[in-house]
């Protein structure tokens, strides 16, 4: 069991030499209004109705980028051709003269090859480095105007590598009974005020990748599968005759899918949210114990933080030693369902509410990733303890002890991930050193103050890509105490 918790949910990245850039999320006005402020406004807006027309609406919301992708997927070799069109307008005040496509499948040696390329209709072609292409802009991109790019590629997924002490198990690849597309498309990562792409290099434990919200369409045709194969999405598909699956996602950071011919699949609806669990046949009855508790996480969690931001929840059975979050849909390992006792004092409820989490924490607040992860590892580990003191406090004892305490977390938080020299450093800090921070914080603040400062940092933060610099600044309000730089849990 320790070495199967040595991989505890993080993502597997090749080991390269980091050259990132520190971009700080700018701060917004807090100012609230006061109560009797309040009651003027409205007897003023009241009389100003009575006589003046209605201005009209100004719409100053970015315009999102559009990735259209159709997909054709052969079981038999495990590739898939992809047409994908991406319709994307410069939201920022630079003119561009290039633009930057995070293509991870890069990583993964002759897995993805580039057959064509069209901008605005003309044929071109992209700068390729390890992990990404750069497509020249010879006129530039001026602020508010809109660039179509079309890119024709194949790709031939990789095996699933088997586990390995020093590296974190592949998500991107298929085994004998499951094939996982993730990060399987380039796109276009967030500019910063500085006109910086956030792209930075990929590491060998730990996620680099900082998403925007895009908006997705996408239709997959199935070709040479099995009997009874199945996609699991991000997403409930809008239309599906036979082998051919439509979907549209919209103002979501990514689109992934997963397909197996052994899938049992089980559905739960909550308030209109659809949850449903993806699970290999053995495992039937840890899936269905998963479905409930997560069911039970998206409730409390709406409660607690926001209102759940997706219309489903789809969560996969992993043929790895991981698990690992995506917008609408996260893989959980076989090993956690292998250990199942059939109560909830084992990691696969800890980690099933853990993933569920990310979609706030990662999902509906965006971070860094790679130079700020404590930002959303370190809430959704927290979010666990929340889980258990709401439906089992007889276990919060334990969970303290068994998630937390029993590995002598040390160490700063707020490091990036090239700096821990190794995934359980790493670990130890960002997720369990991480937890143990927002107790003291919850402790000091008291109750209602926390959960008050948690529910307007998600409210504040949705949709947005946040960063500690806010989320101190926003605690000031709440506090006095400068728990930044009164605390042994940060690097100054």
């Amino acid at each position: 069991m320790v070495v199967l918790l040595t991989f505890v949910i993080v993502a597997c990245s090749q080991k390269e030499n980091p050259e990132t850039q520190v971009v700080e999320t700018p701060i917004q006005e807090l100012n609230m209004p006061t109560p009797e402020l309040n009651n003027i406004i409205q007897e003023s807006v009241i009389d100003i109705e009575t006589l003046t027309p209605e201005p009209e609406e100004i719409n100053n919301d970015p315009v999102l980028p559009e990735y259209s992708l159709k997909v054709e997927f052969d079981y038999s070799n495990q590739s898939a051709r992809v047409n994908q069109t991406i319709l994307f307008v410069n939201n920022s005040k630079q003119n561009l003269s290039d633009i930057r496509l995070a293509t991870d499948t890069l990583r993964y040696p002759g897995s993805f090859s580039l057959e064509k390329v069209f901008v605005n209709s003309n044929e071109e072609k992209l700068e390729q480095g390890k992990h990404f292409f750069t497509l020249l802009l010879n006129e530039g991109l001026a602020p508010g105007e809109e660039v179509e790019i079309q890119i024709d590629y194949l790709l031939s997924i990789p095996p699933l590598p088997p586990p390995a002490d020093d590296l974190k198990p592949g998500i991107f690849g298929y085994s004998t009974v499951q094939t996982n597309l993730v990060d399987w498309y380039p796109f276009i990562p967030p500019l910063s005020e500085n006109g910086e792409w956030l792209l930075h290099d990929p590491w060998f434990y730990g996620e680099y990748l900082v998403y925007d919200l895009a908006n997705f369409y996408v239709e997959i045709e199935l070709i040479n599968v099995p009997p009874n194969t199945t996609i699991a999405a991000s997403s409930i598909p809008t239309s599906q005759v036979e082998n051919f699956y439509a979907y549209s996602l919209f103002g979501a950071r990514n689109f992934v899918w997963s397909l197996s011919p052994s899938y049992v699949i089980e559905t739960k609806e909550l308030n209109g949210i659809t949850i449903s669990t993806h699970t290999f046949p053995f495992h039937q009855q840890a899936g269905s114990h998963v479905l409930g508790e997560a069911t039970k996480a998206i409730e409390l969690y709406s409660s607690l933080f926001s209102p759940y931001p997706r219309e489903n929840l789809t969560i996969v059975e992993a043929d790895f030693l991981d698990g690992m979050e995506y917008d609408g849909l996260f893989f959980l390992s076989r090993g956690f369902y292998n250990i199942f006792d059939f109560t909830p004092q084992n990691y696969l409820t800890a980690i099933a509410v853990h993933e569920t989490a990310h979609q706030w924490w990662y999902a509906s607040i965006a971070n860094d990733q790679a130079l700020e992860p404590w930002l959303d590892e370190a809430l959704c580990t927290y979010s666990e303890i929340l889980f258990y003191e709401e439906y089992y406090p007889e276990l919060v004892d334990w969970w303290w002890e068994y998630r937390i305490n029993y590995y002598q977390p040390q160490g700063f938080i707020n490091k990036s991930i090239y700096e821990y020299q190794g995934f359980v450093p790493y670990r130890n800090a960002t997720y369990l050193q991480g937890a143990k921070f927002l107790q003291s914080l919850r402790d000091e603040l008291g109750d209602k103050v926390f959960f008050d400062f948690l529910k307007e940092y998600a409210a504040s933060q949705k949709d947005n890509v946040s960063s500690q610099t806010y989320f101190f600044e926003l605690l000031k309000n709440y506090s006095e105490i400068d728990f930044y730089n009164s605390s042994y849990y940060f690097y100054k």
